[in-house]
């Protein structure tokens, strides 16, 4: 099968959104309609998506005589060129310094209003732009640094496989698709040829955070997704994390969709190391019911072998529901011990998406992905703590008390472990038989259950976990303590253990949701001293943001703690700093900090490594 192309878009206002055409004019310059219209603020800086992301809700139709905004809080802005005032206003796109043209007042106040403060419109001239990129060594409208971009439709599914998110053309906002040609085939083309315009491919592109913003909901993605998967397999010697090619227009002409791209010269390729770690492509061999709405999911490994864990560690699966990718973490319910099966063993839960589908699609035979197990609630692997145990859960908190205690078992390991579930019915009781049969098989195993709605023939604990309850744990406060849960039981519990005396050391409880930085420490004001320059800032946002606000330049390019650009050296002060991948080995220790992604704790001195 030949390659075309199987889609042309153009994006009119830089970050805005973006329109799909069936044939476009090549210009020198890049498409027609292209990137010829910037936001900036006040002093002509260029405002875009990795700051603003409001900037991308913005729609935008061309007409003959002008373009059409619109965003779902706005009323409609009308712009017609003969209206504009074409002042000439200096501006910039990164390193690169030139002229734009001033457009209306109106547009400028429309923006304002979007995105506050004082923000204007810039355009690059209806016949040329008065630009030239020093990226590209010719001269470019508002994009990035190139006239256009290339990426293929098998490169996007290959970074698919291997991420956890499901990602889409728009957010790499490239140009042309390609398709009918392998993953990364583009890597290899040196130059194409496209209707009657010849291109020059000129270099990987470099992709930064505008990557990662969903565009449903507006917000940065917090996994850092796709910026994270590809900086574990598209990272150039630089530190640059590439996805798709530049091209440079060598004459002018039409180009349309179903165009063949004819290959004209091959290149060396970059060579990237690939550091990715292969998904699981699991099969469920068996579907097991363990409580009312309560089943376990058994699975072999289509790839042969199963990967290592520890007892307690959680299985991030994923799922396509509806056209749309899902991820949920399950904490593995099987030991260790057992390396030959996996199993997640999921509670029902009305209205719950994953666990639904689950339940009521996921049959013998069926096939689903996961990512590596992980997590840091799990055994110790000190012997010496496992001898003296309370495994504390309600729920489907369960399921990693029973990976602890399956693993125990097998190694001969169960002297003295209090079992205690707290659930709500005798049907609730999950792994009843089990349980029973690994309490009469070793002695040092006591199991008890609590009930919050027994039926009158209960004969055991009742109510709500309390100090009563507890108090009935022999030797409670010598225990190494897990709990999990529901949020609202797993508190309750720490609570009651503390109160018992239970040193806050040997309490370990799960949590599925990662800290945040910065945020949950109380807001007050912190001094930013950069390279001599002083800033008044605060404790809650990133050192680059709070610079760039208060007009200090520090270079970046990814925003996504990546790139390495914008690393500086920490002399005086603490900052929160997040493991990200471009602090290598013995940087962090060494005092270096990503200003991107770092957050002052208190007063702060930087300078540039």
């Amino acid at each position: 099968m030949s390659t075309k192309v199987s889609q042309i878009n153009v994006f009119p206002v830089k970050s805005a959104g973006g329109i799909s055409l069936s044939n476009a004019w090549v210009e020198k310059i890049g498409l027609s309609f292209d990137r010829r219209f910037m936001v900036t603020d006040s002093t002509g800086k260029m405002v875009t998506g990795r700051t603003e992301p409001k900037l991308t809700e913005v729609s935008v139709a061309i007409q003959s005589n002008g373009i059409t905004l619109t965003h779902p809080t706005m009323s409609p802005l009308v712009l017609k060129y003969s209206q504009f005032s074409m002042s000439e206003v200096q501006t910039g796109v990164w390193k690169d310094e030139f002229a734009g043209y001033s457009t209306t007042s109106t547009a400028n106040a429309w923006f304002s209003h979007l995105l506050g403060g004082n923000k204007q419109l810039l355009f690059t001239g209806e016949e040329s732009s008065p630009r030239f990129s020093q990226s590209a060594q010719t001269k470019v409208s508002f994009a990035d640094g190139y006239p256009l971009l290339v990426i293929s439709e098998a490169s996007l599914e290959a970074l698919n496989e291997r991420s956890p998110d499901k990602h889409i053309m728009d957010q790499f906002r490239t140009n042309i698709v390609a398709t009918g040609c392998d993953a990364f085939e583009e890597d290899r083309w040196e130059k194409i040829r496209i209707g009657g315009v010849t291109f020059q491919v000129d270099r990987p592109c470099s992709r930064c955070v505008f990557t990662t913003l969903d565009l449903e909901s507006g917000r940065f993605r917090v996994n850092g997704e796709p910026i994270t998967t590809l900086s574990q397999f598209r990272t150039d010697k630089e530190g640059n994390v590439n996805f798709g090619m530049n091209l440079v227009a060598l004459n002018e002409g039409l180009i349309s969709a179903d165009d063949e791209i004819k290959v004209l010269e091959y290149r060396e390729p970059e060579v990237y190391e690939d550091n990715t770690t292969p998904k699981l492509n699991l099969k469920c061999s068996e579907v097991e019911d363990v409580a009312r709405d309560f089943k376990t999911f058994w699975f072999t490994s289509q790839q042969g072998t199963l990967p290592t864990y520890k007892a307690g560690q959680h299985l991030p699966i994923e799922l396509d529901i509806n056209g749309e990718r899902i991820q949920r973490r399950y904490t593995l319910s099987s030991s260790p011990t057992r390396p030959d099966k996996l199993s997640i063993s999921v509670k029902r839960v009305d209205g719950g998406l994953v666990s639904n589908w689950l339940h009521d699609n996921l049959e013998a035979g069926g096939k689903i992905k996961a990512q590596q197990p992980d997590g840091q609630f799990h055994l110790s692997d000190d012997s010496g703590k496992r001898q003296t145990l309370l495994l504390l859960s309600g729920g489907s908190g369960v399921t990693p008390m029973m990976s602890m205690l399956r693993a125990m078992a097998d190694n001969n390991e169960v002297n003295d472990v209090v079992f205690l579930h707290q659930c709500s019915t005798e049907a609730d009781i999950p792994f009843a038989e089990e349980l029973k049969s690994l309490e009469a098989a070793h002695a040092g195993l006591n199991v008890m259950t609590l009930l919050s709605q027994p039926s009158d023939d209960w004969q055991g604990m009742s109510g709500r976990l309390s100090q009563e309850h507890l108090a009935l744990v022999p030797k409670l406060t010598q225990r190494e303590v897990f709990v999990c849960g529901p949020e609202g039981f797993m508190e309750s519990a720490m609570n009651l253990l503390g109160a018992l005396g239970v040193p806050e050391n040997q309490r370990h409880q799960e949590f599925f949701t990662p800290p945040t930085v910065g945020v949950d420490a109380p807001a007050m004001e912190v001094n930013i001293n950069i390279e001599g320059e002083f800033i008044r800032g605060e404790n809650q946002r990133p050192i680059l943001v709070q610079a760039e606000e208060a007009g200090i330049y520090v270079d970046y390019s990814c925003r996504a703690g990546v790139c390495g650009c914008c690393k500086l050296r920490l002399v005086e002060g603490e900052v929160e700093q997040p493991d990200m991948p471009a602090l290598f080995p013995g940087e962090k220790e060494d005092g270096l900090v990503l200003a991107c992604c770092c957050i002052p704790k208190g007063d702060v001195t930087l300078v540039k490594p």
